[in-house]
């Protein structure tokens, strides 16, 4: 079966905290997040076929190093039956599985939840404001956009998975205590929320990289709003400190 590919990682101790992992990125996105950093990995067209049996080949023989996959782009939910076969070969293999997504196909997400270990929900914002989350994921006119990432919330949580939703915080979108409480509140079930630092050195849409980066301090701000908003954990991302639990 061919796929669209981006590219392999062979090895990431940054992806997945406490595993050793390889990165499958999905070449294409649905979504045209003005603040998009991975901006090479959102057209469909871009990338190379690839087939899955070799990703799978591929993964194996790195198996002497890693313990686990992420499946991440892009958007991997785009490619449904490529990340259905790699993750059905990961777990054969005894590698532990996760997926990094936007959720905007939750049937996609529902049919892959038994051979995942973990869910990384991309929330982009409160998915309870559909206005909002149009604006932040430059997706003005996608058809019940927020209604579909609330589905792939429920589908994820109910499953029993491990479920992390992460938010970038981005200035003039969603940095702002009252959205993230907003989010907080719509993702109540989910074992942990994870804030992450905008990046201006690259972005979709050029505008953005005359913003400044949210400052580490600010990401603690608004992590404890979240906490006091109902999510009990809450980590964020910086460049000057990692990742760390508030």
């Amino acid at each position: 079966m061919k796929f669209r590919l981006m590219g392999i990682t062979d090895l990431s101790t940054i992806d997945w905290p406490g595993k050793l992992a390889a990165i499958v990125f999905f070449q294409g996105c649905n979504l045209l997040c003005p603040w998009c950093q991975n901006v090479d990995g959102i057209d469909p067209r871009g990338g190379r076929d690839a087939e899955v049996e070799d990703a799978v080949q591929h993964i194996n023989g790195l198996k002497p190093i890693i313990d686990s996959i992420v499946l991440t782009g892009g958007e991997p939910l785009l490619q449904p039956e490529a990340c259905l076969e790699i993750l059905k070969s990961s777990k054969e293999l005894g590698l532990n599985c996760a997926i990094e997504t936007n959720a905007t196909d939750p049937q996609a997400l529902e049919r892959l939840l038994p051979y995942l270990d973990l869910v990384a929900i991309d929330v982009k914002a409160p998915p309870s404001d559909p206005g909002l989350y149009e604006k932040v994921t430059g997706s003005t006119g996608m058809p019940g956009l927020a209604q579909k990432v609330k589905e792939g919330l429920k589908f994820a949580v109910d499953s029993k998975t491990e479920v992390e939703a992460r938010t970038t915080v981005v200035p003039t979108l969603n940095d702002d205590e009252k959205i993230i409480v907003q989010v907080a509140g719509d993702i109540k079930g989910i074992n942990c929320l994870r804030l992450q630092q905008f990046r201006n050195q690259r972005t979709l849409d050029p505008s953005f990289q005359k913003l400044p980066m949210p400052s580490r301090g600010r990401l603690l701000e608004l992590a404890r709003a979240a906490k006091q908003g109902g999510i009990k954990k809450v980590k964020i991302f910086t460049v000057e400190g990692g990742l760390e639990t508030v």
